[in-house]
C-alpha cells in the first residue's frame, strides 16, 4: 500500500509540475530535482514488475537525461523489456520515446529520428495523446538540431494540435526554439514572449537577443536562466548557455571571459557525453585561444573535429541510406508483381461481376415493389405491437398494484376491525358504569367486574393496534431501499449469532420451550462481502419459522416427537449455501407459489404478518443470491440461501 502511495503521489508531483512549468521536452528534467529523483528510484526498488514499474522506470529515465544519459538509456531499455514483456503499449511507446530522446542528446540523429518514429507510430495505433506529444517534442528537437526546419516546424504544428499533455504555452516555446534556429527572431520572439516562463524559455530568448546583437538582454537573460538550470542538474541546457554567453564575450572581445564559459560549457558536454555540445564548446575555443594560444587553439580545432566526425559519420549514413534504397526498390518491384497478377485476375472478375449485377438487377428490380409492401406491413405490425405491449405493462402495473393495495387493506383491516369493536363495547360499558356510580346505589360486585372487563377491553385494543403497528412497519420495511453497507463478514460467525439469537428469544418468552437446535459450519467460507444486518435478518426470520413449526407439530403430538431445527453452511465453487432445516409439518403443496408473497402466512391471524418471507426473499435478491425451499407434508421443510461469494 506504501508503494501504490508513493507511485500516486511522485505521479501527481511531476505532473502537477509539468503543466505548470517550462516549454518543451529539451528541459522537462528541470522540475525533476535530486529529491524527487531519489524518490522514484526507492519506489522503483519497491516495485513489482506491473505498468506502475514501467511508468516510473520512465519518469526516472527522463529524470536523469540532460545530466546522466548512459543511465537514462539503461533504464529506458529496462522499461521498455518490462513493457512488452506485460503488453503495456503505453509504457512501450515513452520507453521508445526516451530511448530516442538519448540518442538525440548524443548526437546521433539518425537513430534518434528512427526510434521516434516508431514511438509516434506506436502512440497514433494505441491514441494515446501523452506518448504521442512526447514523442513529437523530441522529434522536432532532433529535427531542429539537423537543420530540418520544415519539417520541424510541421511536428509542432502536429504536436500543438493535440494539445492535451502540452499546454499552449509550452508548444509555443518548442516553436520559439525552431525559429530561433532558423535566425527567424521576429518570429522566433514572438512565440517565446507567449510561452511560459521556465528556464528553457530564459535560454532560447538569449539566443535569439544574441543573434539580434542585443549583447547586455541577452546576458541578462543567461545569468537568469543559468543559477536555475544548475540547481536542476539540466547539463545539456547549462551547457547551452555557457555557450551562448562565451559567443557574447567573444562578440565583444572580451577573451577571458568567453573562454571560462566555453571551458565550463566544454567540460559538461564531455562528462555527459553531448557530442554536439563538445564540438561547439571546442570550436568556440579554438577561436579564442586563436588569439592568444596557438598552440589552445589547434588542440581545441582537433577535438572539434573528432566530435563532429563522430556525430556525421559519412559512411555510416551512406551505408543506412543505401540499404534502405535497396530495400525501397525490391519492395516496389514485388509490388509490382503484384499488381500486375491482381489487373489480371481483376479484369476477369470484374466481366463476371457485370454479368452477375445485370441479371441480379432485374431480379432485384421485380421484388423491390414486394419487399416494399411487406415492409410497411411489418412496420405497421410492429407499431401495433408496440402499443399492445405498452397497453399490457401499464394493465400489468395496475393490476400488481390492485392486488397490493387489496392485501393491505386487507391485512389492516382485520385488526382495525377488533379495535373499533372492543372500543364500542367498551364505551358502551362505561356508560353503564357512570350510570351505576351516579345513583349512588349501585351494586359494587357489578361495578368491580364492569371495570375488569373494560381492563379486558383495553388489553386486546392494545394487543390489535401492535398487531396493525406491525404490518405498517413491515410494509415500510418491504418499499424501502437498504441502507446497509457491503462489509466482508464471517458468514458463520452470523449465522451462528442469529442462531442463539432466536434461540435465547424463544427462551424468555416461554420457559418450557424446547427444541433440539444444531448447526455444521464449513470453516473454509471465510469472509464474504455482505450488508450483515439483512442476511441476519433473513437468517433470523428462516429459524423462527423452523422453530413455530417443529412447535406446531409438538402440540399436536405431545409424545414421541422431538421437535429439531438445524443451521448449516457450505462453500460451492462461487457460492455460499446457508440451509435452515426442520423436522415440522411441511408446507403443502398448494402454499409454495405463494409463501414469498406479500401478507400470505400459514399461522393463524394475529401471530404473522406475512411479510418475513417475502422481505427475505428482496434481501437475498439485492444481493445477487437465491432463496428457495424444499419441502415435504409431514416430514418438514428446508430453507436454502445461496449467495455470491
Amino acid at each position: 500500500m506504501r508503494i501504490l502511495i508513493s507511485i500516486l503521489l511522485l505521479s501527481f508531483t511531476i505532473n502537477t509540475a509539468f503543466t505548470q512549468q517550462r516549454a518543451g521536452i529539451d528541459s522537462f528534467s528541470q522540475m525533476l530535482s535530486p529529491v524527487i529523483e531519489d524518490s522514484l528510484k526507492k519506489t522503483l526498488s519497491a516495485s513489482r514488475k506491473d505498468s506502475s514499474r514501467v511508468l516510473i522506470m520512465h519518469s526516472l529515465s527522463y529524470a536523469v537525461l540532460f545530466s546522466k544519459p548512459d543511465s537514462a538509456m539503461y533504464l529506458a531499455q529496462e522499461g521498455l523489456k518490462l513493457a512488452r514483456l506485460i503488453g503495456f503499449r503505453k509504457g512501450e511507446a515513452l520507453c521508445r520515446s526516451d530511448i530516442g530522446a538519448v540518442w538525440w542528446i548524443l548526437g546521433d540523429y539518425t537513430k534518434a529520428d528512427e526510434v521516434l518514429l516508431e514511438a509516434v507510430k506506436l502512440a497514433d495505433s494505441i491514441n494515446d495523446r501523452q506518448s504521442q506529444e512526447w514523442s513529437l517534442s523530441f522529434l522536432v528537437s532532433s529535427n531542429r538540431d539537423q537543420g530540418n526546419f520544415e519539417e520541424a516546424l510541421k511536428l509542432c504544428m502536429r504536436g500543438a494540435a493535440r494539445g492535451q499533455f502540452f499546454s499552449k504555452e509550452i508548444w509555443n516555446v518548442i516553436t520559439g526554439s525552431v525559429y530561433q534556429e532558423m535566425s527567424k527572431l521576429d518570429s522566433a520572439l514572438f512565440y517565446l514572449h507567449h510561452g511560459d516562463s521556465g528556464e528553457y524559455n530564459l535560454l532560447m530568448l538569449g539566443n535569439s537577443y544574441a543573434k539580434m546583437g542585443n549583447n547586455s538582454l541577452a546576458l541578462s537573460y543567461y545569468k537568469k536562466a543559468i543559477p536555475r538550470l544548475a540547481g536542476s542538474n539540466n547539463f545539456k541546457d547549462l551547457t547551452d548557455a555557457y555557450i551562448g554567453m562565451a559567443k557574447v564575450y567573444e562578440k565583444e572581445n572580451k577573451i577571458d571571459s568567453s573562454i571560462h564559459y566555453a571551458k565550463r560549457g566544454f567540460r559538461l558536454a564531455e562528462n555527459a557525453s553531448f557530442k554536439k555540445w563538445v564540438y561547439e564548446t571546442a570550436l568556440i575555443l579554438s577561436r579564442v585561444y586563436e588569439k592568444v594560444d596557438a598552440a589552445e587553439a589547434l588542440k581545441y580545432f582537433k577535438l572539434a573535429m573528432r566530435a563532429k566526425d563522430s556525430m556525421f559519420n559519412i559512411q555510416q549514413v551512406t551505408e543506412r541510406l543505401s540499404s534502405k534504397y535497396i530495400e525501397q526498390l525490391r519492395q516496389k518491384e514485388v509490388q509490382a508483381a503484384e499488381i500486375n497478377y491482381r489487373n489480371s485476375i481483376r479484369t476477369y472478375i470484374l466481366l463476371a461481376t457485370v454479368c452477375f449485377f445485370l441479371i441480379l438487377a432485374l431480379i432485384l428490380y421485380r421484388n423491390n415493389k414486394h419487399k416494399q409492401k411487406a415492409r410497411d406491413k411489418i412496420e405497421t405490425a410492429y407499431t401495433e405491437l408496440k402499443a399492445a405491449q405498452a397497453q399490457l405493462i401499464q394493465s400489468e402495473k395496475m393490476a400488481s398494484l390492485g392486488e397490493l393495495t387489496a392485501g393491505i387493506a386487507h391485512e389492516i383491516q382485520n385488526p382495525l376491525n377488533f379495535v373499533n369493536n372492543f372500543s364500542e363495547v367498551s364505551a358502551e360499558m362505561l356508560d353503564e358504569l357512570e350510570k351505576e356510580l351516579l345513583t349512588g346505589n349501585g351494586n359494587q360486585d357489578e361495578g368491580v367486574a364492569l371495570v375488569s372487563d373494560i381492563k379486558l377491553n383495553l388489553d386486546k385494543i392494545i394487543h390489535h393496534g401492535k398487531r396493525a403497528d406491525a404490518i405498517v412497519k413491515g410494509m415500510l420495511q418491504h418499499t424501502q431501499n437498504g441502507t446497509g453497507r457491503k462489509e466482508f463478514t464471517d458468514i458463520n460467525n452470523l449465522a451462528e449469532e442469529y442462531f442463539d439469537l432466536a434461540y435465547n428469544g424463544h427462551r424468555a418468552k416461554d420457559s418450557t420451550f424446547s427444541v433440539i437446535m444444531k448447526t455444521d459450519f464449513d470453516k473454509s467460507i471465510g469472509e464474504i462481502e455482505i450488508i450483515p444486518q439483512d442476511i441476519g435478518r433473513v437468517v433470523l426470520n428462516m429459524i423462527n419459522n423452523a422453530i413455530y413449526a417443529v412447535t406446531e407439530k409438538k402440540k399436536e403430538q405431545p409424545e414421541g416427537f422431538e421437535p429439531i431445527v438445524s443451521l448449516s453452511t457450505k462453500k460451492m465453487d462461487d457460492k455460499v449455501l446457508i440451509s435452515v432445516k426442520d423436522n415440522g409439518n411441511g408446507i403443502p403443496q398448494k402454499w409454495l407459489d405463494k409463501i414469498f408473497q406479500p401478507f400470505f402466512t400459514t399461522k393463524p391471524a394475529g401471530q404473522g404478518t406475512g411479510l418475513g418471507l417475502s422481505l427475505s426473499y428482496d434481501f437475498v435478491k439485492a444481493h445477487g443470491g437465491e432463496l428457495r425451499v424444499e419441502t415435504k407434508e409431514g416430514e418438514g421443510s428446508e430453507f436454502i440461501v445461496l449467495l455470491p461469494r
